[in-house]
C-alpha cells in the first residue's frame, strides 16, 4: 500500500500538472493549498521509517517534495534535525535532477549538521555542479565549514566571469580571512558591473 507521503506527493503531481508552465516561475509552488498536510505526511513518514526502510520510490518523493518546498525550506530543516536521514539521502542527492533539493542541501551541509569530512566531499562535489546557484550555495558553505579547498574555489569562481559567481567569491573570502581579499575588491571595483562594484565597495567599508 502507498504510504500516506506517496499519496499527498501524488495529489501535489495531479495539481501541479493543471498549473500553466508559462507562470512556473518564482515561486509558483506555494499557491498549493494542501502544503500543510503534504508537510505532515514528510514528517509522519520521517517519524514512522527508519532510513533503511526507504525504498526507491520512498528517496524519490522525499527528493520530489524538498524541492516544492524551495521556498519555505520547511522539509529540509526536518531533514537537518534527523542528520541520519540527512546524511541517508546525500548521495542520492547529489546524483538527482532537482536543483532546487541539491542547492538546500549545499545551503544545510554549511549548518556543520553532518561530520566534516562527509559534508566537505560532498560540497566539493556540489561546488562543480552545472546549475549555477548550486554551485555558488556550495562555496559559501565551503567557506562556512572551513574547507582548506576554499580561497582557491573563490579563485576559480572568480575566473568564471559570472556577476553572481563573483559577488559570492568576495564575501566567501571576506568570511575566511583571505589574504587575498584586498587584491579582488581592487578587481571587483575595476569589473565595472553594478552588483560586483557595491558588494566590493560594502566589503571595503566593513
Amino acid at each position: 500500500m502507498p504510504s500516506l507521503l506517496h499519496r499527498e506527493i501524488e495529489k501535489f503531481r495531479a495539481w501541479a500538472l493543471n498549473y500553466p508552465v508559462d507562470e512556473r516561475s518564482g515561486e509558483w509552488e506555494c499557491d498549493y493549498q494542501e502544503w500543510p498536510t503534504l508537510n505532515r505526511s514528510f514528517v509522519a513518514y520521517l517519524d514512522s521509517h527508519s532510513p533503511q526502510d526507504a525504498d526507491d520510490h520512498a528517496v524519490s518523493d522525499l527528493i520530489y517534495a524538498v524541492a516544492r518546498d524551495n521556498e519555505m525550506e520547511d522539509l529540509v530543516s526536518e531533514l537537518a534535525d534527523r542528520p541520519e536521514w540527512l546524511a541517508f539521502l546525500l548521495p542520492y542527492v547529489l546524483e538527482c535532477d532537482e536543483p532546487d533539493t541539491r542547492w538546500q542541501f549545499a545551503v544545510t551541509l554549511g549548518h556543520r549538521v553532518l561530520p566534516f569530512n562527509e559534508a566537505e566531499v560532498a560540497l566539493l562535489k556540489l561546488v562543480g555542479d552545472h546549475d549555477e546557484y548550486v554551485s555558488r550555495m556550495a562555496l559559501q558553505s565551503l567557506g562556512r565549514i572551513g574547507s582548506t579547498h576554499t580561497e582557491s574555489l573563490c579563485e576559480r569562481a572568480w575566473a568564471t566571469n559570472h556577476e553572481y559567481q563573483r559577488i559570492m567569491a568576495l564575501w566567501v573570502l571576506k568570511e575566511i580571512g583571505s589574504q587575498k581579499l584586498g587584491a579582488y575588491v581592487v578587481l571587483a571595483k575595476k569589473d565595472g558591473r553594478k552588483y560586483v562594484v557595491s558588494n566590493a565597495l560594502e566589503i571595503e567599508s566593513a
